[in-house]
């Protein structure tokens, strides 16, 4: 039996609300049960990967950490687009971890060869 694949999608910035901390726990429970899982970051959801985030002033914890285990788990496929870098005036190789950067023909290519995709 082949392994099935997870395509975890978030849009949500990295403070103000859980999501972009559930799409890292789904991400990392997918991961725990033997699927292979890849991360798409779209929109707000690329600011999670700006480096030194100091959220103690909001009283959120940091994401960093939940970020910096993702290759624990085999998570190393961590995606955007190109239109979500240039939104908020970002380049993939200052982020951390830098992701793969998608064309929005990519992005579809991407999203149809996993077996589940959720978006968060």
């Amino acid at each position: 039996m082949s392994q099935k694949s997870l395509l975890v999608i978030c849009r949500k910035p990295p403070y103000g609300s859980s999501a972009a901390r559930d799409a890292l726990d789904i991400a990392l429970s997918g991961a725990v049960f033997d699927l292979s899982v890849s991360l798409l970051l779209l929109d707000d959801g690329i600011l999670q990967l700006l480096p030194d985030q100091n959220s103690g002033k909001i009283g959120e914890k940091n994401l960093n950490a939940m970020l910096g285990a993702l290759p624990l788990y085999d998570i190393e496929q961590i995606y955007t687009s190109l239109y979500s870098l240039s939104l908020h005036g970002l380049e993939a190789e200052r982020l951390e971890p830098a992701p793969t950067v998608l064309s929005a023909t990519e992005l579809q290519a991407l999203i149809n060869r996993h077996d589940v995709v959720l978006t968060v």
